[in-house]
């Protein structure tokens, strides 16, 4: 085989593994979104957005961020995908920017 058809077949392989389906899941979406005011103060993993208590996701970004909202504050909230049998649970929440 001749050096430049071996380069060609290495070159091949390794766009093939870039292009797998886990390169292209680490920058989509996580799951729903949900946007609204805050009508409840929020408290360590939970935050009440329209009249519904939302359960945060422990150590995630949105753990960390909850203490800087403040009742009335529109925000968008970013919810995992859950198990089967479990709730979905807000892993990122960020001030409504629109």
């Amino acid at each position: 085989m001749k050096l430049g058809k071996l380069w060609l077949r290495i070159a091949a392989f390794g766009i093939a593994l870039a292009l797998q389906p886990s390169a292209g899941w680490a920058s989509r979406a996580v799951g729903l979104t949900v946007t609204g005011e805050i009508t409840a103060s929020p408290s360590t993993l939970q935050v009440e957005v329209a009249h519904r208590v939302y359960h945060v996701k422990a150590d995630s970004p949105a753990a960390k961020a909850l203490r800087t909202f403040y009742l009335g504050q529109v925000v968008d909230l970013v919810f995992d995908r859950p198990a089967l049998n479990t709730e979905p649970e807000v892993v990122s929440i960020t001030p409504h920017s629109g």
